[in-house]
């Protein structure tokens, strides 16, 4: 027969859901807070929407009351809608403490035998390194030339494209092919350009900002409009210069001169659409720089370059680090 305290404790333990049980597990006899590392709580910061009044998880949108950052990484662990990789990087750790089971009383942990000043030295340094594989395990949200993750990825292997082509985006040039046993006439085009940028979404929405890859651009298509192109490591044709003007000397014996100022003098073997693409490609990423892109989680760039309407070359390069 049980007592009526025995009866009340045997019927609530019938009806506490395992949410219950577990926290009431974890509550019992323990006296090690839960921590969150710096690098923790950065990743939890990126994850909510933060104004003067109001945080809101990034994923079901429900505000959170509270300002402590421990109660975002409590609310982001808790949500359904939070990837697993992402509960994991923030899984606190224990600080060192005293440590009951869910079974010993108060009194009981008083009788147990005492740990010698050894013996707690000895725990405090089997401790850390498992309090910094834990850190380690955490990453930093964008270590240095690495990608900071866009909150709507969804962890799959994604790729999103920007295009860029606009009437602006041309320049009118003359040239001549020159290769071993052969020459063009010397006439030109009305050059158009069109960028198109592979790689992951950012933090702020963009793969790279338009307003970037159209500025650049300009200034491109701006120093080699109304010019001659002159490819400076052509294996057929003899380049010369006499101060002012360019001269260059083809295996026929035909002979131009051009005034230097005309010219763009362009570190290519062949003044072609696809060498042009090329060299266009290489401004591009000298002007972005290769770093900013590498953290960008950009992972390719192609140029296309066209002569005449429905007649272009396209070049691809790949961002690596």
């Amino acid at each position: 027969m049980l007592s009526v305290d025995e009866e009340h404790k045997r019927i609530g333990e019938q009806q506490a859901t395992p949410e219950t049980k577990r926290r009431r597990h974890n509550s019992i006899g323990s006296t090690m807070a839960k921590e969150l590392n710096a690098e923790q709580k950065t990743i939890v910061k990126m994850y909510v929407t933060r104004s003067s009044d109001s945080v809101k998880c990034c994923y079901c949108e429900k505000e959170i009351t509270s300002r402590n950052v421990d109660r975002w990484a409590s609310h982001l662990r808790g949500c359904v809608k939070t990837p697993e990789d992402i509960k994991m990087q923030i899984q606190p750790f224990r600080s060192l403490g005293t440590s009951q089971t869910s079974g010993t009383s108060p009194a009981q942990a008083e009788q147990t035998t005492p740990r010698s000043e050894e013996t707690v030295s000895s725990a405090v340094v089997n401790a850390a390194p498992a309090a910094a594989a834990n850190v380690a395990a955490a990453p930093a949200p964008a270590p240095h030339g690495m990608p900071t993750p866009n909150r709507m990825s969804n962890g799959y292997n994604e790729v999103f494209k920007v295009h860029v082509s606009k009437d602006y985006m041309k320049f009118n040039a003359a040239h001549f092919i020159a290769y071993k046993g052969f020459r063009e006439r010397l006439h030109g085009h009305n050059y158009r350009l069109a960028v198109t940028i592979t790689g992951q979404v950012g933090p702020d929405g963009y793969v790279v900002d338009f307003g970037e890859i159209k500025k650049i651009s300009r200034v491109i298509c701006k120093d080699l409009n109304e010019s001659f192109l002159v490819p400076m490591n052509s294996d057929s044709l003899k380049i010369s210069f006499d101060g002012t003007n360019v001269h260059i000397l083809t295996e026929d014996m035909a002979k131009f001169s051009f005034p230097k100022a005309d010219c763009s003098l362009l570190p290519i073997v062949h003044s072609s659409a696809e060498e042009l693409a090329i060299y266009i490609s290489n401004q591009l990423i000298d002007s972005f720089t290769l770093v900013a892109l590498l953290e960008r989680g950009v992972r390719k760039i192609e140029v296309s370059i066209s002569e005449a309407n429905q007649q272009f070359a396209s070049y691809e390069r790949s961002i690596l680090a």
